[in-house]
């Protein structure tokens, strides 16, 4: 959005944008949704073992790794989907990244989010709420960026990135394994 001038323009292209990528993290959510079914017959204690296990081994990956090596489309989303117009193109490109499968993902967090959504078989409306939330959140960076400023935004960014990146590894970590403990415990 640097290359769009006003603050209340950012924000209205922030809107789309947002909208794009909670919806593209509800569709993540039904897909997960319908796959976590196939892991419905395991006992509530093995998804939790399951879960459990895999979060940590994701953590400690991406505490470890300089730069996280997990599955992932290393091409960014291709600038055309802005060639029908601003509004529009913000929308559609959220849709692709608050989906998460057609952009890079630094952090384990969203894996670890992923894991927890397959192994704790939720009611598909919820499976579809934790995905929204999950699209809605990859859009607050861009709010941010369009509050602060770019100079701040992008310095804040150059010096905490990976830090960042590892940190929401952990929180989602806490805070998925406590409530997959209260789940399926």
């Amino acid at each position: 959005m640097a290359s769009v001038r006003g603050r209340s323009v950012q924000l209205r292209l922030w809107v789309a944008f947002a909208l794009g990528c909670t919806v593209g993290g509800a569709f993540t959510g039904v897909v997960l949704g319908v796959f976590s079914g196939l892991l419905s017959p395991l006992t509530a204690g093995l998804r939790l073992g399951l879960f459990v296990l895999a979060a940590l081994a994701l953590a400690v990956l991406d505490l470890v790794q300089p730069v996280l090596r997990l599955p992932q489309r290393k091409e960014l989303i291709p600038q055309e989907v802005f060639h029908r117009g601003m509004g529009r193109g913000g929308f559609r490109f959220g849709l692709e990244y608050g989906c998460g499968f057609r952009t890079l993902v630094p952090s384990a967090a969203s894996y670890i989010a992923a894991v927890f959504l397959l192994c704790a078989v939720l009611p598909l409306p919820y499976a579809v709420l934790l995905g929204a939330v999950f699209g809605l959140s990859r859009s607050l960076a861009v709010l941010q960026y369009v509050l602060l400023g770019a100079p701040g935004w992008q310095a804040f960014l150059a010096r905490h990135s990976r830090l960042l990146e590892r940190a929401g590894s952990l929180v989602a970590l806490a805070a998925l394994v406590a409530s997959a403990v209260l789940l399926l415990a």
